[in-house]
């Protein structure tokens, strides 16, 4: 009968089966913890890939579609392994519709590995994959984006405004439409009004055609008091010079529509892009320079460099341009003189760290 109630067994199988629930709840909490921070950990490098995928289709990396891919991927993969040294694509990322600057949105997937500390005594296997997903939307920033349709020759603003000279910040400038002579170095060439295309942006080169790209009085209207919902961006600048990014004008001076749209919004600050009058172009591509060092030919297309940033005072045309921007050099016709004054607040072909031209006018977003 003693031997019958001897209970030294049961008690070695009640701690067994005790260290085994303890390892249990090791596991749980010490492994489970440690895969929480992997996931927060994997979250974090997936919404970087794919925000750094969806700045780089915005800002237009390469020339073809594959080229833009190619870099998106790229820049995902070293902002995936930035935050997670040991992430790995678990699919390759997924653009919809396409990888290019107009808009769209980008889905990355990568995964790590994890290993248990406790959790293979009770039999779980180790290392555990840990993924996550992210996904990203690029696209016009809408009203933020505020380009002028107007463009801005250099060496057309009054001093000491001439771009791009370094010029002190709150300087009072002028800046003159269709004045002077066919030898005044600040000429355009024939009546140029220096309205821009904007829907032409990123998709015309020196030698392709601008038929079909123009604009009407409402669309200037809305992209100067609204602003522009597409894309504008440069291309990627070599140390010195930049190559242009080339932009359709379009003709007409729009009378005094125009100078009511520039004062309506007197006060803003706006983006003028800066075109290099030694590199624009004609219809063929050929160049089309000022003083008619290329003979008596029309602009087809201007060659944006940067941008001016100008707060807007007030626009003039006629003798009251001449007036109050205080011209007195030669004018071909006081009824086609236009005057822009403006208040400098900077000028920039690289407003980010990147090493792009994206200027804070894309608006890129994480959605999932």
């Amino acid at each position: 009968m003693a031997r019958a109630r001897e209970e030294r067994g049961a008690y070695a199988v009640i701690v067994a089966l005790l260290l085994v629930a303890l390892i249990g709840m090791l596991s749980l909490s010490v492994d489970g913890g440690f895969l929480f921070l992997k996931y927060r950990a994997m979250r974090n490098g997936n919404d970087a890939a794919a925000l750094a995928a969806a700045l780089s289709c915005a800002r237009g990396r390469g020339l073809t579609e594959a080229a833009a891919r190619a870099d998106a991927d790229a820049q995902a993969d070293a902002l995936a392994t930035a935050n997670v040294g040991d992430a790995v694509r678990a699919e390759d990322p997924v653009y919809t519709p396409s990888c290019n600057p107009d808009g769209g949105s980008v889905t990355v997937h990568y995964q790590g590995q994890q290993p248990l500390f406790f959790g293979q005594v009770v039999g779980v296997s180790s290392p555990k994959t840990v993924s996550a997903t992210a996904t990203a939307t690029w696209g016009g920033v809408g009203s933020a984006n505020r380009i002028a349709p107007l463009m801005l020759s250099m060496n057309r603003l009054s001093e000491p405004c001439n771009i791009p000279s370094e010029v002190a910040v709150d300087s009072e400038c002028y800046f003159w439409w269709d004045k002077g002579s066919a030898s005044d170095s600040s000429w355009l060439t024939n009546a140029e009004w220096g309205l821009m295309a904007l829907g032409s942006w990123g998709k015309v080169g020196q030698y392709d055609s601008c038929a079909g790209y123009t604009a009407s009085q409402t669309d200037v209207t809305n992209w100067i008091t609204q602003g522009y919902d597409g894309t504008v961006a440069l291309n990627d600048p070599p140390p010195d010079p930049p190559p242009p990014t080339y932009v359709c004008r379009f003709t007409g001076n729009q009378g005094q529509a125009l100078n009511n749209d520039i004062n309506a919004v007197a006060g803003d600050t706006l983006y003028f892009p800066v075109n290099d009058p030694q590199q624009q172009v004609d219809s063929n591509g050929d160049l089309c320079r000022p003083e008619g060092v290329d003979g008596n030919c029309s602009v087809d297309k201007y060659a944006i460099v940067g941008f001016a940033i100008l707060e807007v005072v007030q626009a003039w045309s006629g003798q009251q341009a001449i007036t109050n921007c205080q011209y007195t050099g030669p004018i071909s016709s006081i009824g086609s003189v236009r005057c822009l004054k403006a208040i400098w607040r900077g000028y920039t072909v690289d407003a980010t760290d990147f090493g792009g031209q994206n200027f804070g006018w894309v608006g890129v977003s994480l959605t999932g």
